[in-house]
């Protein structure tokens, strides 16, 4: 019998439930760890993000492995650039929680990107 493949919008967001545990266990249970106040909204704003970028790419697998080098690395150069942004102003205007939420950000975007990275790898490899 065939395993069918889970589709990688209930994969993400089983990530995303996952990381939504997490995040409330170490707020409600280790309380020293700071997490941001506003995770919930990081969560949010990376999981669409990481969903426009997988549906976007998985385009481009389809061509020659230079449009989708190209389009990948143009993806995560604007990425990386409205995420700076994001943190930057967020952390003019809220100095007291600067801090976590740079570091919050972080650790989602680091699992976040990771997710995406590996199912890119698994689409490509079907091909």
């Amino acid at each position: 019998m065939s395993k069918k493949p889970i589709p990688v919008i209930l994969q993400l967001s089983l990530i995303g439930i996952l990381i939504v545990i997490v995040s409330l266990i170490i707020q409600i249970w280790i309380p020293q760890i700071k997490i941001s106040r506003n995770w919930i909204a990081i969560l949010i704003l990376l999981y669409l993000f990481t969903l426009i970028v997988i549906r976007l790419l998985k385009k481009y697998i389809h061509n020659k492995i230079s449009y989708f080098a190209n389009a990948f690395m143009l993806v995560n150069f604007g990425k990386l650039i409205l995420f700076s942004a994001i943190i930057v102003i967020y952390s003019i205007f809220n100095g007291d929680d600067a801090i976590s939420f740079t570091i919050t950000f972080f650790l989602y975007y680091l699992m976040f990107t990771a997710f995406e990275v590996v199912s890119l790898l698994k689409i490509q490899k079907k091909m």
